[in-house]
């Protein structure tokens, strides 16, 4: 699979934990305890999610067809529930996983972690291709940005310093991006 350059990019008010908890499930079944558990292992400083929150999510994920569930009994405790992914599932993970993250700090900072996190559990392929496919999408939105702000008068002072934050935000993101590469190859 390659990055998506034309697909529509979601509002960053889109963003959602459940892209993360369908790439814990892609590489393997697991329980909603075990789920919270990897969230807050590997994720932690990206994804605040509470118990009750994972629950929800894996129901309505259920609900949409993305997942199955199986009820394990126990012996003297109640049943569990074991998640997988479904076919479904899996092309809506992968679609996600290849496609660039709007271009804003908390979309890079919860997304594109999340994105990467996973493809280090694909291979070093997939960590570069998603590098080099967000790098192009944040150039592309920063020479946007540039060409409005260069169509902004001076008189709009307020319009200029929104759009002059957002191109030195993009700038520094894509500064942090150049030293991401080197961070992620030892661990694939």
């Amino acid at each position: 699979m390659s990055i998506s350059k034309t697909k529509p990019i979601p509002f960053a008010s889109a963003i959602s934990p459940q892209f993360a908890i369908l790439g814990f499930l892609r590489f393997r079944p697991m329980h909603g305890y075990d789920l919270q558990h990897h969230l807050a292992m590997n994720l932690r400083e990206v994804w605040h999610i509470s118990q009750s929150q994972t629950y929800n999510i894996l129901k309505r994920l259920e609900k949409e067809g993305w997942i199955d569930s199986t009820n394990q009994p126990q012996e003297k405790r109640p049943d569990r529930t074991l998640y997988s992914l479904t076919n479904i599932g899996r092309t809506e993970f992968d679609n996600w996983l290849y496609t660039p993250t709007p271009s804003s700090a908390r979309a890079i900072r919860m997304e594109f972690i999340t994105r990467l996190f996973f493809a280090t559990q694909i291979s070093k392929e997939v960590c570069i291709q998603l590098l080099q496919g967000q790098e192009y999408a944040t150039q592309q939105d920063l020479e946007r940005l540039r060409k409005r702000l260069s169509d902004i008068p001076p008189s709009q002072v307020f319009n200029r310093l929104g759009l002059e934050l957002r191109v030195k935000q993009l700038l520094s993101m894509l500064e942090w991006m150049d030293t991401c590469e080197p961070n992620l190859l030892h661990l694939t």
